[in-house]
C-alpha cells in the first residue's frame, strides 16, 4: 500500500477534473432523489465555487511556501559566506 502524501493530495484536490466529477456526482444523486432543478443548479454552483476557492488557497499556499523556502535558503547561504 502506498504511503499518504500531502503533495499528491494537494494536487488532486486542486484538480478541475475532481471538482467537475464531484459536481456531477451531486447532480446525479439529487436528480435521482427528484430534487427541484433550481436546487440542483444551486448545489452545483456552490461546489464549483468551493472548488475555485480551495484551488486558489492551496496553490497560493504552495507558492508562498516555495518563495519562503527559497528566500530562507538564499539568506542562510549568504550569511555562511561572510
Amino acid at each position: 500500500m502506498k504511503k499518504f502524501s500531502w503533495d499528491v493530495f494537494a494536487i488532486k484536490i486542486t484538480s478541475r477534473k475532481f471538482w467537475v466529477a464531484l459536481a456531477g456526482l451531486a447532480t446525479s444523486i439529487m436528480a435521482f432523489a427528484q430534487c427541484d432543478s433550481n436546487t440542483i443548479v444551486q448545489v452545483t454552483a456552490i461546489i464549483g465555487a468551493l472548488g475555485s476557492v480551495v484551488g486558489y488557497l492551496i496553490a497560493n499556499g504552495l507558492t508562498e511556501d516555495t518563495f519562503t523556502t527559497t528566500t530562507e535558503t538564499s539568506v542562510t547561504e549568504g550569511t555562511e559566506d561572510k
